[in-house]
């Protein structure tokens, strides 16, 4: 365990608030460390050193230095040891990702949940993505699922850039890069997709309408983060927007995805509209 490796260059003190947990992106030669690092632990090198120690492959750790943020939702990210270049293949339920983590939000920990997801989805589905990042669920369900159409939408040109090239890495023929804004592109697809995804939790809530108005009859994939007691509001407030556009929808199940902070956790609220 990374505490083990620390016991002699920290005190019990500090190794007391020593992360538990780190996300690791990359494959066995290359992978880059992101790591949140408390700000009242000063020795940061000491944990970057027992961390590549851990873990062979780790060329890179990088430490969080802020929240996700900006139109590219991206994190700040603070080089505490290793090779500049952070530019790695990502391997995932069989696919490859080439990602920059600097550049690029992708979270590792999400792919047991873009399996669930593709296993739900039925043959000859329209499947649009909304802040489709590099294009892990496109990706996902294009090699796992028999789709007759994927359409994912981001704003980064960075990440639209890694998002063309994983199509082609993975040799998919069935998936559509779009570049621009969700509000505006989405505009496009109206009445035309079978299941419509929403993996940004932040914000999700504020593309409602044109996640409905983009099924003509089927699923939605709507993710949030919520305390469990304020999950009824969510709820009303796909209700609303489904009124408002005249559309009828029922909420199908609501399931927790990962924790997120105390009592709050990622959820997806999958609804039918028709």
């Amino acid at each position: 365990m990374l505490r083990d490796l620390l016991i002699k260059k920290l005190t019990k003190k500090e190794l007391d608030i020593v992360p538990r947990s780190f996300d690791i992106i990359g494959n066995k030669e290359k992978s880059v460390a992101i790591i949140e690092i408390p700000k009242e632990l000063k020795k940061e090198k000491a944990i970057a050193t027992a961390l590549m120690k851990q873990h062979k492959n780790v060329k890179t750790v990088l430490a969080k230095a802020s929240a996700r943020r900006g139109t590219y939702r991206t994190y700040k990210l603070k080089l505490i040891k290793g090779n500049k270049n952070t530019v790695v293949t990502h391997v995932e339920s069989g696919c490859r990702f080439l990602i920059d983590p600097r550049k690029v939000y992708f979270s590792p920990r999400e792919g047991t949940e873009r399996m669930r997801i593709a296993e739900k989805i039925k043959s000859n589905e329209t499947v649009m993505i909304f802040f489709a990042g590099a294009g892990p669920f496109a990706v996902v369900i294009g090699k796992k699922a028999r789709t007759k159409s994927i359409i994912g939408i981001e704003i980064n040109p960075t990440a639209v850039k890694y998002f063309r090239q994983n199509v082609i890495l993975n040799k998919l023929a069935n998936v559509d890069v779009i570049k621009g804004d969700v509000k505006k592109q989405a505009k496009n697809f109206y009445k035309q997709c079978n299941r419509v995804i929403m993996p940004l939790p932040e914000s999700a809530e504020n593309y409602l309408e044109e996640a409905i108005n983009c099924i003509k009859k089927g699923i939605v994939h709507f993710y949030c983060f919520s305390a469990e007691a304020e999950l009824k509001q969510k709820k009303r407030k796909i209700s609303t927007t489904a009124r408002k556009l005249k559309r009828r929808i029922k909420i199908v199940s609501v399931s927790k995805v990962l924790p997120y902070g105390p009592g709050v956790w990622k959820y997806r609220i999958d609804f039918r509209v028709s």
